[in-house]
């Protein structure tokens, strides 16, 4: 039985190694997921070798040095002799290339919870209780990918923020502000939740976008399969379901409008992910505001020329840039200040 729970804990460690670095694919997700369900003691020691991780990403008061130090000077405490042996990078990148505490956690991880723990004699640490919740987040003009411990993949944009609780029956996301695509890993006895206000976006398996955005209507695009969107504090309104390539419009007391929408506009929407904001017949005005999500170099219009209307791929995060193409193509004036550029007649 001693040996089974140890194949048990390696396994666990090296999916756990496996979702921390982003690296699995659809059908790894759901390998993992069907390894997750064969057995109750799987969970648990995925549990366990996910708050190993944690702790580790914690100890940088202790350094990665210290501890391969600590783990090379007790070499015979590992139950084989490659149990601590150094994982193959992934995506390409060398092991010179990788950060030391990095390569440090994945050392720990591939070697077995139990055996590595052991090794560096901080078992007692490293088991403590962990928050069930998790916070990732951008800056202004940055964007970020976030692989969850399901497989599911999520995609911030500028200046946004989520909150990630998860349990064993559900898995729940609050999207606090800003914009995030999900791409959702299979699990049709874990439902996933995306909670925008008191909206709450539910799926099972497929990728959407939920918008949170000041003074605007919660809007969830949807790229792929099904979601059904429900208000929480008001009873009265009909939960909707929306399809690919549909969107939902969520506003105050009214109905949620659920809209058709052109696969080429959805692309449109999404041109973030490449770091570009795509116009279509967009009025100046509104140009400026969308860009002032992705950088604090203002882009102020001249009121006489607010309505005028421009279109084309530009970088997100180059308002300077945009407002002198804009101005070329529409025969106007650009008039540059420190953080503000303005567009005159």
């Amino acid at each position: 039985m001693g040996q089974l729970n140890d194949e048990i804990d390696r396994t666990a460690a090296e999916w756990a190694a496996k979702v921390a670095g982003g690296s699995l694919s659809l059908s790894e997700s759901e390998r993992f997921e069907a390894w997750r369900a064969a057995d109750i003691r799987h969970a648990g020691a995925f549990a366990r070798a996910q708050a190993i991780l944690v702790r580790l990403e914690r100890l940088r008061a202790v350094g990665a040095d210290a501890l391969r130090t600590t783990i090379e000077e007790y070499p015979a405490a590992a139950t084989d002799p490659e149990d601590c042996a150094e994982p193959q990078p992934v995506s390409g990148a060398s092991s010179a290339a990788m950060h030391p505490r990095l390569l440090m956690r994945r050392r720990l991880m591939v070697s077995g919870a139990a055996a590595c723990l052991a090794v560096a004699g901080l078992a007692g640490v490293f088991l403590l209780p962990v928050s069930s919740q998790q916070e990732f987040s951008t800056g202004l003009g940055e964007a970020r990918q976030v692989r969850l411990s399901d497989g599911s993949l999520v995609t911030l944009n500028t200046n946004s923020k989520i909150v990630v609780a998860y349990t064993d029956s559900v898995r729940k996301i609050r999207l606090i502000q800003g914009e995030a695509i999900f791409k959702v890993a299979k699990n049709k006895q874990r439902p996933f939740i995306v909670s925008a206000h008191d909206t709450d976006v539910r799926a099972v398996g497929t990728s959407f976008t939920v918008q949170l955005l000041p003074e605007k209507p919660v809007r969830i695009v949807v790229q792929e399969g099904v979601v059904e969107v429900v208000r929480r504090d008001a009873p009265a309104i009909v939960p909707v379901r929306a399809k690919a390539q549909t969107q939902a419009i969520v506003s105050g007391s009214a109905p949620i409008v659920v809209q058709s929408i052109a696969r080429p506009v959805v692309a449109r929407q999404l041109a973030w992910q490449y770091g570009r904001i795509a116009l279509e017949n967009e009025t100046l005005a509104d140009a400026a505001e969308e860009f002032s999500r992705y950088s604090d170099t203002r882009i102020v219009v001249d009121p006489a020329v607010a309505g005028r209307t421009i279109t084309g791929l530009f970088a997100a995060d180059d308002p300077v840039g945009f407002a002198k193409v804009a101005a070329s193509v529409l025969d106007l004036r650009v008039e540059e200040g420190p953080k503000e550029v303005r567009i005159v007649r």
